[in-house]
């Protein structure tokens, strides 16, 4: 059996400075981590914020003209 582990920190940064100082200590602990597990990577993403949704979608092309079909009889 094979499973897959996974640690989330999530960084709340200024700038390229400070998250390459986040990054350093996170390389630090991988180290550790290394020594029990040689496998483990490190993985740093820039997370964006999403966008809000809309409340109501649009209907998707093919059943708009479908739905307009029966109101038009």
């Amino acid at each position: 059996m094979k499973l897959w582990g996974q640690i989330s920190i999530e960084l709340n940064v200024g700038d390229y400075v400070e998250a390459a100082e986040h990054q350093r200590r996170l390389e630090a602990i991988l180290e550790q981590a290394r020594a029990v597990y040689p496998e483990a990577t490190l993985a740093m993403r820039e997370r964006r914020e999403r966008r809000p949704t809309p409340a109501v979608r649009a209907l998707p092309a093919n059943l708009a003209t479908r739905a307009g079909a029966h109101v038009d009889g």
